[in-house]
């Protein structure tokens, strides 16, 4: 029993430092999700975005391009369905200038869904060379659909959440160093 005590002593000591240890480490570490957020045009929208995926938290890289890219497509796809929707809706008389600034970011935002569709593709087959070149022409998709139709307009929110989507893109994406 007495050569018990000093053996017991040791490990409960042990155990002690390493369970400090590991909540000191924990503590002094970010998520990457967050480290992306602050390199972003605006945090809180990046965090909002990035965290209403369960899968963020703890996730690596190759999660997060896929949340950010797939927040991207959706909300792209969304507008262009919603533009759609407005060109359908206006009557033969509705002004040709609003409907010629509908039609082309209606191109614009398909534009965009095809560069995102390209970059989602390129994360499937692990392709990662210029995903970066890729966020930024949705953003140009998205600053020539503005220019189409004007500021302020209904398209206005749209427009500025997808821009701040692009640039999370952006930030993610340069994650991938080219080799």
């Amino acid at each position: 029993m007495a050569d018990f005590l000093p053996f017991a002593s040791i490990l409960c000591c042990l155990t002690s430092v390493l369970l400090l240890s590991t909540t000191a480490s924990a503590a002094g570490t970010t998520e990457l999700a967050t480290q992306i957020c602050r390199n972003t045009t605006s945090y809180a929208f990046c965090q909002e975005a990035m965290y209403s995926d369960p899968r963020a938290v703890g996730a690596d890289r190759y999660v997060l391009a896929y949340i950010a890219y797939r927040q991207a497509y959706l909300n792209a796809t969304d507008t262009a369905d919603y533009i759609a929707s407005e060109l359908k809706s206006m009557d033969s008389g509705g002004a040709s200038g609003s409907l010629t600034g509908l039609r082309k970011c209606l191109g614009y935002y398909q534009e965009a869904i095809r560069r995102l569709a390209e970059m989602l593709g390129n994360l499937d087959s692990e392709t990662f060379y210029g995903l970066d070149e890729l966020s930024i022409d949705v953003e140009n998709s998205v600053r020539g659909c503005e220019a189409s139709v004007g500021r302020p307009s209904p398209l206005s929110k749209r427009n500025d959440d997808l821009a701040k989507l692009s640039n999370i893109c952006l930030v993610v994406s340069k994650l991938y160093i080219y080799l």
